[in-house]
């Protein structure tokens, strides 16, 4: 805990207290996606769909980008 923090709590300990509640409720989320079907990617250019990354074998640039899950 640093020094500011320390005399925040002493100032205003219930901004304090909500600050720390919004940093615990963000340790707690999960820190990666749920298991399912594989990312999918789209060529930008051609528009050709796979679940390999950044690289578009048709077109052989790195023109891929994610899309969202359903």
């Amino acid at each position: 805990m640093s020094i500011v923090e320390s005399l925040i709590k002493l100032v205003d300990p219930v901004q304090a207290r909500q600050r720390e509640e919004e940093r615990r409720v963000q340790r707690e989320q999960p820190k990666h996606e749920p298991q399912g079907d594989p990312p999918r990617f789209v060529c930008r250019v051609c528009g050709l769909e796979d679940t390999q990354g950044d690289f578009c074998p048709s077109c052989l640039a790195g023109t891929m980008r994610r899309l969202p899950r359903k």
